[in-house]
Formats: structure tokens, sequence, C-alpha cells
């Protein structure tokens, strides 16, 4: 067998086709119950088999997070925010969520199963990713998570 080099794998080589998902309906408790259960730390979000989203454990710690209002400032009469207002908003409205579509990220990062390993590393590494969906079409047909490639370096070095 000729060897090749890990970092030129396809995702569609290695990619994870059987990760467990969730519908936008899907209650916090039952992301945090399947997260437990099956010991990952995110799931992509599916309706009607296209990807609408992923839900990771970032998402769900806003339901136990102190969510603090940017303070203001009073200069002659007008209000000016001191911080990110939009920001304080989302975070606002993610510790209120009670279903998953309310507290997943939409349009997330995702990969095709063409893509090279070494493309999906640096992906991860750019936009501090552990998992990214593999879809084609808008249709998940996988996932890649870090700990898919960190493996194959120490169970397959050499292929």
């Amino acid at each position: 067998m000729e060897q090749r080099d890990i970092r030129e794998l396809r995702v569609g080589d290695v990619m994870e086709t059987d990760w467990p998902t969730l519908g936008p309906e899907s209650t916090v408790e039952e992301a945090i119950k399947l997260f437990a259960e099956e010991r990952v730390s995110g799931a992509p979000v599916v309706e009607d088999g296209r990807l609408v989203g992923i839900i990771t454990e970032g998402d769900l710690i806003f339901q136990d997070a102190d969510v603090r209002a940017p303070g203001f400032l009073d200069i002659l009469g007008g209000i000016v925010p001191l911080g990110d207002t939009d920001e304080y908003r989302r975070e606002a409205l993610k510790s209120a969520g009670v279903t998953v579509g309310e507290v997943m990220t939409d349009d997330p990062v995702t990969v095709t199963p063409e893509v090279t390993l070494a493309e999906t590393a640096t992906i991860m590494a750019d936009r501090r990713k552990k998992i990214l969906p593999v879809v084609e079409g808008g249709r998940l047909v996988g996932v890649i998570t870090r700990m898919d490639i960190l493996t194959l370096h120490v169970i397959r070095p050499r292929l």
C-alpha cells in the first residue's frame, strides 16, 4: 500500500456518519441529556435532513451563566452604552432559551467531504471549533471533530 500523508486525507475518508443530531424543537434538557449519554460536546441541528445549526456545550453554558448588561454613561442627558449591546442581547436570549432552536448557532462553520484534513485542522484552529458538520448541498452527511484528526496521528501515522 502506498504511504500517504494524513494531512492529505479527505474529510469524507474519516468523518463520522452516525453522529447524534437534534431538531430545532428539541428542548435544552434533551440536548444536555444527549451530550451526557453519548459523551459528545455538540450536535448538528437538522430539519428535514438539512443542517440548520449546531448546538454545543458553549451554547448551553449560557443557561447557567450570569449575563451582564453593558454599562451606560449619562452624558448631557443622553445615554451612551459602554459595551456591545448586540452581544448582550444574544447572550440574554441564549440564557432564557428553552428549545435548541433558540440557543443553537445558526449558520455554523461547515466543511465538505472533499476538504483535506490539513484544511479542516486549519479551519478548526482559526475559528476555534471542536466539531464541524460535514455537508453536501446543504444536507448533513457527517461530522468531523478535532479528536478524529488527532487520533489519526497515533492510530495511523503512515497510511
